[in-house]
C-alpha cells in the first residue's frame, strides 16, 4: 500500500525541480529600451499615438507616450510639441509582452543631421 504523504511530498519534489530547472525569460528581453531613429510621419495628441518610419529599414513603427515620457530637444527639457510631421527623432522604444509598444524618451534630431556633409 502506497503512503498519500510520499506521492505528495514526490509530487511537490518533481514540481519543484521542474520549476527550478525552468530558464527565466526576463533575461531575455532587456529591461532597457532600444534607441530607433526616424521621421515622424503622423501624431495623434488626443490618443498620444506616434508613427514613425525608421530610417534604417524604412519599417513602419507605431507606439505611444505616456506622462512619464521625456522629450528632448537641443538638450533641453521640452513638451511633446516637437512631434510634428516629418521630425526626425530619435526615440527609446519598449515592446512589452502584453500592452502597445511605448517610449520613455523622444530626442528632436537636428535639421543638420538629415544633410549629408560633402568633403
Amino acid at each position: 500500500m502506497t503512503n498519500p504523504i510520499m506521492i505528495r511530498r514526490h509530487i511537490f519534489a518533481l514540481a519543484l525541480a521542474v520549476v527550478v530547472g525552468m530558464p527565466t525569460l526576463a533575461t531575455a528581453r532587456t529591461p532597457r529600451g532600444r534607441p530607433i531613429t526616424g521621421i515622424v510621419q503622423e501624431t495623434n495628441g488626443q490618443t498620444r499615438e506616434v508613427e514613425m518610419r525608421r530610417t534604417d529599414t524604412g519599417a513602419t513603427l507605431s507606439f505611444v507616450w505616456s506622462n512619464r515620457t521625456i522629450f528632448v530637444a537641443n538638450r533641453q527639457v521640452v513638451d511633446a510639441a516637437i512631434l510634428k510631421q516629418g521630425a526626425r527623432v530619435e526615440v527609446i522604444y519598449h515592446r512589452p509582452f502584453f500592452g502597445r509598444p511605448f517610449v520613455t524618451k523622444i530626442t528632436l534630431l537636428s535639421a543638420s543631421a538629415n544633410v549629408p556633409q560633402n568633403s
